[in-house]
């Protein structure tokens, strides 16, 4: 039970967005997109030094380096965001989610790489350093959006898995009270089913409320409030699960004295 939780919890990835087909797998994947880091990082550095000399000697022909370095620089950010959604497509295919999440997962994919695509059409005609401005503000701006597709679509993943622990604790519940049925002298062990099922019922309850909560995560809107919203109830569902196995354990142990 801790270990199934403790997946449940520290899924972060900001992920499971993408629908495009692939042949690698989520590890191959994953590679690609570091190679891909790399290739940005580099430019960046370049861009950096660019910046440097022309700081130094300001001659068109150094103006020019830097708003050439800029362009690759921000067209290896496009790189790397498409690989990034690479990755997470294929964790999200190889994922043991509902196919209607995978299905809305890929909805939100296909929009975002299209902005991929509009913003490399505006790279590419970048000419000054006002252009390069402009375009920088116009991916954030795009980014933005990007992320709380994410935090939509991660919010759904974990209620997703919040659900399924839920459901294994409750069935355990349920088993337990059958054979606690059974016995004779078998009050403390109800009374102690019945403090698991009220707060098994309670951490649904939280569930719900994170499901509404995540699903507003949304632009425009207040999408990290409503992220949060859903962080702070799923943390609260986890306490009541919590609390429900520690009595079902206790129940476990009265029934194994009891025989």
């Amino acid at each position: 039970m801790k270990k199934t939780w403790l997946v449940f919890v520290v899924i972060v990835s900001l992920l499971f967005q993408v629908g495009v087909a692939s042949a690698l797998t989520a590890g191959e994947a994953k590679q690609a997109w570091l190679s891909v880091m790399q290739a940005r990082i580099s430019a960046d550095a370049s861009y950096k030094q660019a910046q440097l000399n022309w700081a130094s000697d300001k001659t068109p022909e150094n103006d020019q380096k830097v708003i050439d370095a800029a362009k690759t620089v921000l067209s290896a950010a496009l790189d790397e965001v498409e690989a990034w959604l690479e990755w997470k497509n294929q964790e999200a295919k190889e994922s043991d989610v509902p196919e209607a999440l995978k299905i809305n997962i890929a909805d939100d994919v296909k929009v975002n790489l299209a902005k991929i695509e509009t913003l490399r059409g505006d790279v590419a005609r970048i000419k000054t350093r006002v252009d390069v401005v402009g375009v920088f503000l116009k991916m954030v701006g795009s980014y933005v959006e990007l992320l709380a597709d994410v935090a939509r679509n991660t919010g759904a993943v974990w209620v997703n898995l919040g659900n399924k622990i839920a459901d294994k604790t409750a069935d355990y519940e349920i088993k337990l009270r059958t054979t606690a049925n059974g016995l004779v002298d078998n009050a403390a062990i109800l009374a102690k089913l019945d403090i698991a099922k009220s707060e098994i019922d309670l951490a649904r309850t939280q569930i719900n409320a994170a499901e509404t909560a995540y699903k507003a995560v949304v632009i425009p809107g207040t999408p990290l409030v409503k992220f949060a919203e859903g962080n702070s109830y799923l943390r609260q569902a986890k306490v009541n699960l919590q609390a429900a196995t520690e009595q079902l354990q206790g129940v476990f142990n009265l029934i194994v004295s009891s025989k």
